[in-house]
Formats: structure tokens, C-alpha cells, sequence
């Protein structure tokens, strides 16, 4: 019990900082310049989300469409964006600030940007000691070694 509880909080914190991170960026309204470029970080995507990103969707009862056949652009987009609320994408898509969008950035948003790494990278590793899985790990890595 003591675990399913500690997970969940781990679960909700993860989440929470996420959408930080995601509306920190969003304030400099990187969605135009994500238009402008077409997505180029979200190709091969499909191994950005991780077991842990996982577990949050089962939390939130969150079911998305994917398409695995638009290689090698993310099975999780469209030509709208991103199918996933902010705080369920994976962090790797949430912590990577592209050229264009850190010429944006003030030196303070910086700074908050990498504690918030830091604090989702130590919610993965909490958890993983918790639950004795790496759960940074690929979920569909993850899914093979399990085969």
C-alpha cells in the first residue's frame, strides 16, 4: 500500500511539472515557431514515451490514437500537434528546447526549466526504487525484454 501511494504522488508530481514546464514554453509561444519548423523533433518518436510516461496515462485513464505507419514521424501526432495533454507527453518531448525556442528563453526561464528536468528526472528514479523496475526506460523496449 505504502508503495501505490508514494507511486501516485510520484505520478501526480511528474505530471504537474510537466505542464509547468509545457506553459513556461508555451509563454513564448514556441507553437509558432513548432509550426514554422514541422515538427523536426518529433520524428522517431515512437520510443520517446517510457514506462513511467505509461503509468501516468493508466492513472489518468488516458487513451490516445496512435499511427504507427507515419514513420518516422511520432505515431502520437498530427497535423494538429500533439495528441497528448501536456502533462502526460513524454519528458524527453517536454525537456528538449530546440535552437530557435532558447534564443526565446530568458536566463531565468532557463533555470527553471532545468530544475524541472531535474525534478522529473528524480520522480523516474524515485519510482524505479519504489517499484525495483527501470522505469526510464522505453516502454516499448521495455515490452520486448519482458517477451
Amino acid at each position: 500500500m505504502e508503495t501505490e501511494l508514494g507511486l501516485a504522488a510520484l505520478l501526480a508530481r511528474y505530471c504537474q511539472t510537466k505542464e509547468a514546464l509545457a506553459s513556461l514554453i508555451e509563454e513564448i509561444d514556441a507553437s509558432s515557431v513548432c509550426q514554422r519548423c514541422g515538427g523536426q523533433c518529433c520524428l522517431n518518436g515512437k520510443y520517446r514515451i517510457n514506462v513511467f510516461d505509461s503509468l501516468a496515462f493508466i492513472a489518468r485513464q488516458f487513451i490516445t490514437s496512435v499511427n504507427f505507419n507515419q514513420k518516422p514521424v511520432c505515431p502520437y501526432g498530427s497535423h494538429d500537434g500533439c495528441s497528448m495533454e501536456p502533462g502526460l507527453r513524454p519528458a524527453d518531448c517536454i525537456l528538449f528546447i530546440c535552437d530557435a525556442i532558447d534564443e526565446k528563453l530568458s536566463p531565468q526561464s532557463r533555470m527553471i526549466l532545468a530544475a524541472g528536468e531535474m525534478d522529473l528526472r528524480e520522480c523516474i528514479e524515485q519510482a524505479s526504487r519504489l517499484t525495483g523496475e527501470p522505469l526510464r526506460t522505453p516502454l516499448l523496449l521495455w515490452a520486448e525484454k519482458q517477451s
